[in-house]
């Protein structure tokens, strides 16, 4: 079940226990048009009430799903992630319910992911100028162009990343593409998902056949930075809930590194990638939503 049936069927649940608090058909008329749909912003629920269509916005931190019991992390707690759940729901149903006319305006978010571009180009440009890596401003060009991931709809960075692989094939940008059309794949609520998937699968193609990455040799360095991506990445993911994928695709930097045979920069660069999470929580914690935007740990 996707988040978002499963969001669904929370509120449903949760509006069929207050039924006794309104007129019995109007809570019926809402449950049958109620509807959930997630985006990069978050959750937006809709629903008919008198012939109108009414709509919240709720960010995807309210809510928690999936969580498993047989993970066993540090400071864990599954009961909160499902009363956290139960209280938001709670929440909007009584918005549902007791408001008659609800316009509320999307979240802006703006700010806080132009921040976290900025830090990515704040800690990582140092090290690609640092580095013997070639095409430098081609490295430099993948983070400065996660700005137009900020326009919905766009497949800007998509197109580039194939112009660029058929004009001047980068190492970088492969690695980069192959963590990102996993995470395209998997990720539910993409616009123009297919399109950007075969778009990502012509650009590791291409950058594959012209870079001769077969003939990478696996020694115990890719070996052991393999290793530290994996663990990184499903740190990340755990730690930090972002609506865009930037922090689980930046490791493959890390690969990028190694392909020029800058082991030290590759390995610093997976430090940067593992403090980011934090860094990103923290910032979350205090200025925007005064919360931890981590999903599973608290």
């Amino acid at each position: 079940m996707s988040k978002t049936k499963s969001l669904q069927y929370l509120l449903l649940d949760t509006l069929n226990k207050r039924k006794n608090k309104r007129n019995k058909s109007s809570s019926s008329n809402i449950a049958k048009t109620l509807r959930v749909n997630m985006n990069n912003d978050g959750y937006e629920i809709s629903w008919i009430e008198n012939f109108k269509q009414k709509k919240i916005y709720t960010p995807k931190e309210d809510f928690s799903f999936y969580v498993r019991n047989d993970i066993i992390l540090e400071n864990v707690k599954i009961d909160n992630s499902l009363e956290q759940n139960n209280n938001n729901a709670k929440k909007i149903i009584d918005q549902i319910l007791n408001e008659e006319e609800i316009v509320t305006k999307p979240l802006n978010f703006f700010k806080r992911h132009l921040l976290q571009i900025g830090i990515l180009l704040i800690t990582f440009i140092p090290l690609i100028l640092y580095s013997t890596v070639e095409n430098k401003i081609i490295v430099i060009s993948i983070i400065l162009f996660l700005f137009f991931d900020l326009i919905k709809k766009s497949l800007f960075i998509n197109i580039y990343f194939l112009l660029i692989s058929a004009i001047n094939p980068n190492e970088f940008i492969f690695f980069y593409s192959l963590f990102l059309l996993f995470f395209t794949i998997f990720e539910p609520g993409i616009n123009y998902k297919k399109i950007k998937v075969v778009l990502i699968i012509f650009t590791i193609t291409l950058n594959f056949y012209l870079l001769n990455i077969n003939m990478v040799s696996f020694d115990s360095s890719i070996i052991l930075i393999s290793l530290l991506i994996f663990l990184i990445t499903i740190n990340n993911f755990t730690r930090y809930n972002s609506n865009f994928n930037w922090l689980y695709c930046i490791p493959s930097f890390a690969l990028g590194f190694l392909f020029n045979g800058d082991i030290v920069i590759s390995y610093l660069s997976l430090l940067i990638c593992f403090i980011l999470s934090y860094i990103f929580n923290y910032l979350d914690k205090i200025f925007f939503f005064k919360i931890n935007t981590s999903p599973i740990l608290e």
